[in-house]
């Protein structure tokens, strides 16, 4: 079968769906975008996206209305298409805990619309079970649908290379289907791992929860390391030449996991856990280390200035991640909430947010970095931007009254700033 006679649907357009739209348009396919918001509809189909990717805004113009189109109509995008996609982004509470309800909404729309022989590919961070319940409801109603889940490994800011190149590839299902779906998507080149639904959903919170572990042991580790003298930075650099941890191991102080991702996957395993009997202790301990990250940070900023009711303090990135505008469980913005609660004036500058934050209007936001560093009393990096490792970064921060800026991500180059008379302190050293 040609590609162009491969007709696709993909439901559910935050940035995992936009990337698999625009990615699947740009192999050749006709590919129909579905998502129930109608704002993000219209504004797709103007050619405007939801959420800030390197390369996103270019794909969606060259292929929109020649190959890829966005309806608000579930049927359009789910009936005669080989292959569904679901890349809805599952939403997230504050405390990491998946809400289904919409997800379960759209496999209804899929028993509903779906044609016989279609292929249902999922994608969307789902707990382990899912995909083999979806399955037995097509059997039970004697429909002829294959279920793959196919766990996404998008990285922002470099979401197309990680899709179009993967490093490798995790799929559950059946074996026949599965290898047909790696030869229509020209995946076959890639390395390759079969096995059945339930192994790949855990292979997903598998790897999530690992790298958690890794987040939250380093993190301790570093905190050790500020009251001992040590320098967390030489522990790593040890760590990591020994051949059983690899220099790819997160092993990153600092502040944490955010953005709901790693803490969503630990926190599905605590619930399956607990429905099977089990006292998941280890996941317990990871999950609690890493919510104790911000209030560690507030008592670090207090140690060096001392009281911090009506200082002014800066916040220098907004982002979850750098290469990306999403404010989603964003640090910085519970760092700001926090300071705030102090009596703390919060100032901030992020490269990709210009207006003001809805629900944050206590953080001003500067559009100029001299403006940014002007009488601040301490600055604090919150997302490693490219940008802020700029001479001009360091420059301007000369402005401020207090010449000191904490580094949470060890981002930094300290010789630079100590150049200038700044004090840069990093996670894992001593103040």
């Amino acid at each position: 079968m040609k590609k162009n006679d491969l007709n696709i649907g993909v439901l559910g357009l935050w940035h995992l769906g936009c990337i698999y739209a625009t990615s699947l348009a740009k192999k050749g396919f006709k590919v129909t975008g579905y998502d129930i918001n109608q704002a993000v509809i219209d504004n797709l189909n103007a050619g405007k996206t939801p959420i800030f990717e390197p390369g996103l805004d270019i794909l969606l113009k060259n292929h929109l209305i020649k190959n890829l189109i966005f309806t608000k109509d579930p049927k359009e995008a789910i009936s005669k298409k080989k292959y569904i996609f679901i890349t809805l982004d599952v939403p997230v509470n504050d405390v990491d805990e998946l809400d289904l309800k919409p997800l379960n909404k759209l496999f209804d729309n899929l028993i509903k619309y779906i044609s016989s022989n279609s292929v249902i590919v999922i994608s969307s961070q789902v707990p382990v079970g899912t995909c083999r319940k979806l399955q037995e409801r097509f059997t039970r109603l004697n429909k002829k649908v294959s279920v793959i889940y196919f766990p996404e490994n998008l990285r922002l800011g470099s979401a197309y290379k990680s899709f179009l190149e993967p490093d490798r590839i995790i799929l559950g299902g059946e074996k026949e289907v599965l290898e047909k779906f790696l030869k229509d998507f020209d995946f076959v080149k890639f390395p390759s791992f079969l096995m059945s639904l339930e192994s790949a959903e855990m292979s997903k919170h598998a790897l999530n929860s690992y790298l958690a572990t890794c987040i939250s042991f380093s993190s301790e580790l570093g905190d050790i390391c500020e009251l001992i003298g040590a320098s967390m930075e030489d522990v790593v650099k040890a760590l990591k030449s020994e051949k059983r941890v690899s220099v790819y191991a997160p092993l990153n102080p600092g502040l944490g996991f955010a953005g709901g991702t790693l803490g969503r996957d630990i926190k599905t395993l605590m619930s399956v856990s607990e429905k099977i009997g089990y006292n998941p202790i280890f996941l317990k301990s990871v999950y609690k280390v890493n919510q104790i990250r911000i209030n560690n940070l507030v008592e670090k900023i207090k140690k060096v200035l001392g009281k911090i009711k009506g200082k002014k303090i800066g916040l220098l990135g907004l982002t979850y991640k750098p290469g990306t505008n999403t404010l989603r469980r964003s640090m910085s913005l519970d760092l700001a909430k926090k300071l705030t609660k102090h009596g703390v004036k919060i100032h901030a500058f992020d490269p990709k947010v210009s207006g003001m934050v809805k629900g944050y209007e206590f953080v001003k936001i500067e559009k100029k970095l001299e403006n940014f560093f002007k009488d601040l009393d301490i600055a604090v990096l919150m997302t490693e931007w490219s940008e802020f490792k700029n001479d001009n970064v360091v420059r301007n921060a000369s402005f401020m009254e207090n010449k000191v800026i904490i580094d949470t991500k060890n981002f930094l180059d300290k010789k630079s700033y100590e150049n200038h008379g700044i004090k840069l302190l990093r996670i894992g050293e001593g103040i």
